[in-house]
């Protein structure tokens, strides 16, 4: 028993420094709008911008899943994809396996008035790759742009 709750603490512990997360106590809307102006401002272009919860509700999910459609009440699920072109081609020219984290994909989800925005770490698995700088790089500038002034 021990054995199983020290590998759940270890995995959560994994989890916890591989994703980026920060809480604003804002809706989504006032954090979309202000959080795509700073991907702007530090140099990161929006590729393109989903609206997960409305993709879902357009698939008829709500009638598929039924009582375990969005059992969190989630009134919101977006998602921005975004990229850096320099940066984008010395991660491609350094190591192209590393394209996996280039562009980035920021996930935001409103719950109870307030916005949780995630972003995987790409330092995190690419130690011992030759792209690390440049993703060390690519995660402070996404980093930067998330933990902007405009809802703090």
């Amino acid at each position: 028993m021990k054995k199983i709750i020290l590998l759940v603490v270890m995995s959560l512990s994994v989890w916890a420094n591989n994703v980026y997360v920060k809480v604003v106590n804002t809706p989504m809307d006032g954090v979309y709008v202000s959080l795509l102006k700073s991907l702007s401002e530090n140099s990161l272009t929006v590729v393109t911008e989903i609206d997960i919860l409305k993709k879902l509700h357009e698939a008829g999910s709500a009638t598929k899943f039924g009582q375990d459609f969005n059992t969190n009440n989630l009134t919101g699920i977006k998602s921005i994809i975004a990229c850096n072109g320099k940066l984008a081609n010395d991660i491609a020219n350094a190591d192209p396996t590393m394209m996996a984290f280039c562009p980035i994909r920021l996930t935001l989800v409103e719950q109870d008035g307030k916005t949780t925005i995630t972003y995987v770490k790409p330092t995190f698995d690419s130690k011992d790759s030759k792209a690390y700088d440049q993703l060390k790089k690519l995660e402070e500038k996404v980093i930067k742009a998330i933990d902007i002034k405009y809802f703090n």
